[in-house]
């Protein structure tokens, strides 16, 4: 009895992980052939506080971009220029930012727990954002 209990317990883990997508969504892979005349943001949501798992809505120049959830990432490839990124889960915050072209930026978003559970982006260096967004998945546009 106790095998059939552990062989179920398998088949409903494997089950959940399909369906919650973990079994199958690539980890962190950096996008190839980008034009010379734009840039490429990887955004990614690395939690927070308490392992906070609110997802968060990120937009940039006030058009969706990504719906992404604790450990997972989007690759926004853009035009160069001034870009207002705005995060949103229970509170919103912003961040401005001047985009190069040729040149590849991490934004790390996250959701500290707590009486507004407020969402915060900011931009970090090249090697702690290779080394954060390594382990995640990546997640389809929102649009």
């Amino acid at each position: 009895m106790k095998r059939l209990e552990c062989l179920l317990l398998s088949v409903i883990m494997a089950v959940v992980l399909i369906l919650s997508g973990c079994a199958h969504s690539p980890g962190f892979k950096q996008v190839e052939n980008i034009p010379a005349d734009k840039a490429v943001i990887y955004i990614y949501h690395s939690g927070g506080s308490n392992n906070y798992f609110l997802p968060i809505f990120v937009l940039a120049n006030d058009k969706d971009v990504a719906e992404l959830k604790k450990g997972t990432y989007y690759p926004y490839v853009t035009e160069p220029g001034v870009i207002e990124f705005i995060v949103r889960a229970m509170g919103t915050s912003s961040l401005v930012l001047d985009i190069e072209a040729g040149h590849t930026y991490y934004l790390k978003g996250s959701v500290h727990s707590g009486f507004s559970s407020a969402p915060s982006l900011v931009l970090v260096s090249t090697e702690v954002g290779t080394k954060e967004i390594a382990n995640c998945k990546l997640m389809p546009s929102h649009k």
